[in-house]
């Protein structure tokens, strides 16, 4: 006798509306990641007694649109040397795990996209994945400056993934749950932040050095 084969029982439907949570998805955090770059120009602009963005639409609030649109248009250049195929699946790398962190992630109770009971363990391993990419965009570059770029890149990041790892699991372990929904669920009465005030402190000064911004802006190299 064969063994039976496992059908995965998913309709078009459930397809559908996968397709139409995924690209609310995108289409939320995309409005407040170009918010966010707005207000920070903005409060940047006043600190150092400048306007900031003015120009493009009022008070220049389409400034990160019409920047994210002119990254788009720009023309991709692959050294000649380079490896084709890891050049171009490394920016692949490292945005889709970005994104698919956030299905996991719940908006409200009942507000997310697949409830996991290992969904913290899941954000983790995917947070890790986009390492992987920056390591092959330096190397597929065939350029020993892009390598070692990628490289110092990547080693901040392992670096700093640790604390926010020890940090992660210290919350884990009094919500008793790798579930986000009852991790966030156990905070409804107070939150975390407050009986783990030095975790906080760690995960925040993490999390810049995560995405690179100052004092933390090392693999960009800038003087």
């Amino acid at each position: 006798m064969t063994a039976a084969i496992p059908v995965l029982a998913i309709g078009l439907l459930d397809v559908m509306w996968i397709a139409i949570g995924l690209f609310v998805l995108f289409g939320a955090l995309s409005f407040v990641v170009l918010s966010l770059t707005w207000l920070e120009r903005k409060t940047l602009g006043r600190l150092q007694r400048r306007l900031g963005p003015t120009r493009t639409g009022p008070m220049g609030i389409i400034q990160p649109l019409a920047d994210g649109l002119k990254l788009i248009l720009k023309e991709d250049i692959v050294p000649s040397s380079s490896e084709r195929a890891i050049f171009w699946s490394a920016p692949v790398l490292v945005i889709v795990p970005a994104f698919m962190i956030w299905v996991t992630i719940p908006a409200s109770h009942d507000a997310v996209l697949r409830n996991l009971d290992l969904g913290l363990l899941y954000i983790v391993a995917f947070a890790v994945v986009g390492i992987l990419g920056l390591v092959l965009a330096g190397w597929g570059s065939a350029n020993k400056y892009g390598t070692l770029g990628g490289l110092r890149a990547a080693a901040q990041l392992i670096s700093y993934e640790i604390p926010v790892i020890m940090v992660v699991i210290s919350v884990a372990m009094l919500a008793g749950s790798l579930n986000m929904r009852e991790i966030v669920a156990a905070q409804s009465a107070y939150p975390y932040a407050l009986i783990q005030p030095l975790g906080l402190v760690i995960f925040f000064i993490a999390g810049l050095a995560e995405v690179g911004r100052t004092p933390f802006d090392i693999y960009f190299a800038e003087s």
